[in-house]
């Protein structure tokens, strides 16, 4: 349209110099009635690229459908059955297909193993790329990748990120029979916590806590998954577990309300609305440097439970599934069902998410490396499905 404006100013130009001769009304009349055929021409030409846009933009959204029409799309989830990651997956799954072009199936599967790394080492190198597959991966994703380079099997900077339903501070609660009730006493008498795989938060939230502020936690690693590991704390194998606020409110809430377990510290960068008595690690102490390391390693909260993609995937088929998740989150029967299920909807788009992750990856490399010397001695840590893996080897 610019470009028909400029030739209109040129032939306005050459017709005033043209007429110049003329009387001023004769030039008047031959410019008003130029203007008026311009005018329709524009018009015309308007409508012909809108009509060819429209056409382009229809085309595409054909071309997805008739792609999707058929088929599944899979939603892997990198933990174990029971806890938020699948929870929130199998909310999306039932109301998200009816907004993707063709209107496919969409199932959850669980591959649980390495705190969420074997979902996403399956997501990124041996899943299809053709938006039939798509992950719930830890929330740690981009943390793990800078700390743990050799562990990560993927790199959280070129999957795709289709949007996130809710962020997360996940909260260590205590049982109730413990002498412990307040994170300052765990400076005095040992909490043994249970854990994952290195790359993820139960491992690297408690792991830096003890190490900044100095306190006798005990990591008991390996557990597949959240629910595993409240198996073990209701045993008594383990005292606490780390697990997202969100997952708590879900799986556990009569629990909380009946003081069976007590939060004892959350880790984000602010406290969630629900506890705003109970401490984040970075406001016990004023070392700028350890309040630094722990907002590195708390960023993951921001990115909480995210539907990703691999790489490779078609953009158009990127951007419907965008969109398709984007109407899904005001959509009133799944908003309704969240509630229902006190599961948070606080949503942002898979754009927002590819800048918050381009920031962490963007993280000084001097600050990394003094959080992942903090993380050494995982193996140490790893008692339970690490040493069946040995076993097995031998």
């Amino acid at each position: 349209m610019i470009q028909i404006y400029l030739i209109r100013f040129a032939i306005e130009i050459y017709l005033k110099g043209f007429f110049s001769h003329n009387v001023e009304s004769n030039w008047e009349k031959k410019l008003m009635r130029f203007n008026k055929i311009f005018g329709v021409i524009a018009v015309a030409s308007s409508a012909l690229i809108a009509t060819s846009t429209f056409s382009i933009n229809s085309a595409k959204a054909n071309e997805v459908a008739n792609f999707y029409k058929g088929k599944d799309i899979t939603f892997i989830v990198g933990f174990s059955v029971g806890g938020s990651y699948g929870a929130y997956a199998r909310m999306l799954a039932r109301h998200m297909a009816q907004y993707v072009p063709g209107k496919p199936n969409i199932l959850t599967k669980h591959l649980q193993g390495g705190g969420g790394a074997r979902a996403a080492s399956h997501l990124y190198n041996a899943a299809p790329k053709d938006g039939t597959m798509l992950g719930f991966l830890a929330d740690s994703l981009a943390v793990g990748q800078l700390m743990f380079p050799k562990k990560a099997k993927y790199d959280a900077g070129k999957m795709h990120y289709i949007g996130r339903l809710t962020p997360v501070n996940p909260v260590l609660m205590i049982n109730k029979n413990h002498a412990v009730k307040k994170i300052e006493q765990v400076k005095t008498t040992q909490v043994i916590a249970s854990c994952s795989g290195r790359n993820n938060q139960t491992y690297m939230n408690v792991k830096a806590t003890k190490e900044l502020l100095g306190l006798k936690f005990k990591q008991v690693c390996g557990y597949a998954g959240s629910a595993p590991q409240t198996l073990a704390q209701e045993r008594g194998d383990v005292d606490a577990q780390s697990s997202a606020w969100i997952s708590w409110k879900i799986r556990a809430w009569d629990k909380i309300t009946s003081g069976a377990i007590i939060p004892l510290v959350q880790f984000g960068l602010e406290r969630e609305k629900d506890l705003p008595n109970v401490p984040l690690p970075q406001d016990l102490t004023d070392d700028k440097e350890a309040q630094a390391i722990f907002k590195f390693v708390f960023a993951g909260g921001a990115v909480g439970r995210t539907l990703i993609s691999a790489p490779g995937v078609p953009k158009d088929r990127i951007q419907a599934l965008r969109t398709a998740f984007n109407k899904t989150m005001k959509d009133p029967k799944f908003l309704a069902e969240a509630k229902k299920r006190n599961a948070n909807i606080d949503p942002i788009s898979g754009e927002e998410l590819d800048k918050i992750t381009a920031t962490v990856l963007s993280t000084d490399k001097k600050l990394v490396q003094m959080a992942g010397n903090i993380m050494k001695g995982y193996e140490k840590n790893c008692k339970r499905d690490c040493k069946k893996k040995k076993k097995k080897k031998k």
